[in-house]
């Protein structure tokens, strides 16, 4: 993931949902003097705050309660990452993140959306497609969204340079930049 993004200019991180901690501390590691906020509902925010700690980043890393749809984000961020996130939102709810995650964002900065990404037809691949059954039974509104559905929220909200990026296994990344 990390690769993937290219990190050249990153200085501060929003990831969205971020639980684990897993991708904030391996940026932090990857990157001498990144700093990186996450945001995550009450419940999980002092697991979160745990894993920061054993890890030994918590002067770089830190975590915050909140909802990414309705809570401040702040503001002037490099980069905001919205992992194994969308496929629980409606479009909608979708749309509005984006627009929220663009007006959070610096000048160049980009948001990096990490799910399973179907391909326009909506049935493959198989494992996104699958996947996308699940949403349908396990959340109100979720579901796998194709390239061309992320593409547009990305460019309803204003990014530019919006493209897909492969990754090894079932998921892949899609990329905006705030110009």
């Amino acid at each position: 993931m990390v690769k993937a993004v290219e990190t050249g200019g990153i200085k501060r991180i929003l990831d969205l949902g971020g639980g684990s901690a897993a991708y904030s501390i391996a940026f932090a590691r990857a990157v001498a003097g990144l700093r990186s906020e996450i945001v995550d509902l009450d419940d999980v925010v002092p697991l979160t705050r745990e894993y920061i700690r054993q890890a030994g980043l918590g002067e770089r890393v830190t975590v915050r309660p909140g909802d990414m749809l309705r809570d401040p984000l702040g503001e002037n961020y490099d980069l905001i990452l919205i992992l194994a996130i969308c496929h629980m939102f409606s479009p909608e709810e979708n749309h509005a993140l984006f627009r929220r995650a663009f007006n959070a964002l610096a000048p160049k900065g980009r948001v990096v959306v990490q799910d399973f990404i179907l391909e326009p037809s909506k049935t493959a691949p198989r494992a996104a497609a699958l996947f996308s059954l699940n949403m349908l039974v396990g959340t109100k509104a979720g579901s796998s969204y194709s390239e061309p559905e992320f593409a547009a929220w990305f460019r309803e909200a204003g990014f530019a340079d919006v493209r897909r990026v492969q990754l090894p296994g079932p998921s892949g990344l899609m990329i905006g930049t705030r110009m």
